[in-house]
């Protein structure tokens, strides 16, 4: 591992997620003028619009977002002393390019999305998966135990995650009636496109346990 470009990753990680959601949510207001809701809306529709002013920033932030992430999972763990940690690093890069086209690929390709989110979700559990499972079961280099436990307790609570009903029938809209007649509306909370968010920030969450992890453990070394 290499703290010192670990830190730097990560924070160019966080800065441009943040960018990447001001852009985009500014780019969807400036044209529906809504606001964009990270319960309802799903990360594609901040560039989905042909009238919208900023796709092309928003998709090449996704790409700079999606090559930060990967900058920091090459550099997060040393190899030479554990090959196996080569599995963690090739799932959190594979899970970066995903993100990035979770961005990019609409639901009008309702099958390829679909297939992007599942991906999504399965690629964020088994990096706090494969992390646990090296903390406590080889773990060469002396990791802390709070990895560990920080993993498989975020690990299982996404597994759990899955289990809710509302999940599978987030495509349902909202009757709500206005005027005297019924209208379709959608939901304030639609269950997919929260998930979306909510695992992106599970796997920008994972890269801060690991810089911590680092730095507590070389800080053992001293």
């Amino acid at each position: 591992m290499k703290i010192e470009i670990m830190i730097p990753s990560l924070i160019a990680v966080v800065m441009i997620f943040s960018i990447l959601c001001c852009v985009g949510r500014s780019n969807y207001l400036e044209y529906t003028k809504e606001k964009f809701d990270f319960r309802s809306h799903f990360p594609y529709e901040m560039q989905d619009n042909q009238h919208f002013k900023y796709n092309w920033q928003v998709r090449f932030l996704s790409l700079f977002f999606a090559l930060a992430h990967s900058l920091f999972a090459v550099n997060a763990f040393d190899m030479s002393n554990a090959s196996s940690l080569s599995f963690v690093i090739g799932v959190m890069i594979l899970n970066a390019i995903v993100m990035m086209l979770v961005f990019i690929v609409p639901m009008r390709k309702a099958s390829l999305h679909m297939a992007l989110a599942i991906i999504q979700f399965g690629l964020t559990f088994l990096s706090y998966a494969l992390v646990s499972n090296y903390v406590f079961f080889f773990n060469t280099q002396g990791y802390p135990l709070f990895l560990g436990i920080a993993s498989s307790v975020i690990g299982v609570g996404i597994l759990l995650s899955l289990i809710n009903p509302k999940l599978y029938r987030w495509m349902y809209l909202d009757k709500v009636e206005e005027n005297g007649e019924i209208v379709l509306k959608r939901p304030k909370v639609m269950m997919l496109a929260l998930y979306e968010w909510i695992f992106m920030f599970l796997t920008i969450l994972l890269d801060l346990l690991v810089v911590i992890a680092t730095f507590i453990m070389l800080n053992s070394l001293k």
